[in-house]
């Protein structure tokens, strides 16, 4: 009969004790709202359509696809690309999100906003002016 020695019994409680403690993934759409801002910006300023698109809100989803998204994208000239570079140049410096219970933004100059709302699936992103 196999009797475990008391050196592998303490490297086994220690490995159990790791799993328990190991910090757990967020579940899908926990995301923070700067955390889908920066992804969302990214991905539009990459052309991740396929990528950009299911970060917005469900009324902006429910009036577009991915192909209108990267379409429209392109109509606004420079105007959608500086957006997303002056987001992401104020997420990278640390400039906070006015949050509440459903709705976040960022201001991006001037009357303009980053805004995104909180949907049953996490923050999506509303209007990027």
């Amino acid at each position: 009969m196999y009797q475990p020695s008391v050196r592998s019994l303490a490297l086994a409680s220690a490995l159990l004790l790791s799993c328990a403690a190991a910090p757990r993934a967020a579940p899908a759409g926990a995301a923070r709202p700067e955390v889908v801002l920066e992804q969302f910006a990214a991905a539009v300023e990459e052309g991740r359509w396929s990528e950009a698109w299911p970060l917005l809100s469900a009324a902006w989803r429910a009036r577009t696809t991915p192909a209108r998204l990267a379409a429209d994208w392109t109509a606004s000239g420079p105007v959608g690309p500086e957006a997303a570079a002056r987001v992401r140049a104020l997420l990278a410096a640390g400039t906070a999100l006015a949050v509440g219970p459903r709705e976040a933004s960022l201001a991006v100059g001037q009357g303009r906003q980053a805004r995104l709302v909180r949907e049953p699936e996490g923050w999506r992103v509303e209007a990027l002016e």
